[in-house]
């Protein structure tokens, strides 16, 4: 995502923009700081998890691909199992398709991953819709620990206030009442 800094918009400003212009990336220059701050709460909220034995990335798009038991070990194999930071924006790209095959242990390794990349960079993946459209969103979630949990809601939340996301806010919304709320 793209949020702008002070010297944009004083150079905005400076370059006689119209107001309504300047009044929105002063909204998304908000929207990056509260993201930042998210950005350091997923950090603390996810720091020590691991793999262990959820499903990784590779082996998910294995899984996707009807690969056979052989396929999805060599998968594993390449996967991150210790530091979901070590896990490349290319690979997560690459991969998204995993989010909708991950186990609960899998979705909670990976997915401060997705979020940390969500918030900081263009991305080629959705990841609201695995966390407010999907079936599995219950089964995958359920390892989440309180702290965890919040962090989610407050990435929902950023989403909420954030322009580009509006199509979703309806969606958003009533994830955050009905099964966020819990």
């Amino acid at each position: 995502m793209y949020y702008p800094t002070q010297k944009d918009i004083d150079d905005a400003s400076a370059a006689g923009h119209d107001e309504t212009c300047i009044a929105r990336k002063q909204l998304r220059l908000n929207l990056g700081s509260r993201a930042a701050t998210l950005r350091q709460a997923t950090e603390h909220a996810f720091a020590d998890v691991r793999l262990g034995n959820g499903v990784g990335l590779y082996e998910a798009q294995g899984i996707d691909h009807y690969a056979s038991e052989e396929d999805c070990a060599n998968y594993r194999a390449k996967d991150e199992k210790t530091d979901w930071r070590c896990i490349k924006l290319e690979d997560l790209n690459r991969c998204n398709s995993s989010l909708s095959f991950f186990d609960a242990a899998g979705m909670r390794f990976h997915l401060p991953a997705f979020m940390q990349a969500d918030l900081g960079e263009d991305v080629e993946f959705d990841l609201i819709y695995h966390l407010v459209f999907s079936s599995q969103v219950e089964e995958q979630q359920k390892l989440l620990n309180e702290a965890q949990r919040t962090v989610v809601i407050d990435y929902l939340k950023l989403q909420l206030d954030d322009i580009y996301n509006s199509n979703m806010w309806e969606y958003i919304s009533k994830a955050l009442a009905d099964y966020w709320n819990q």
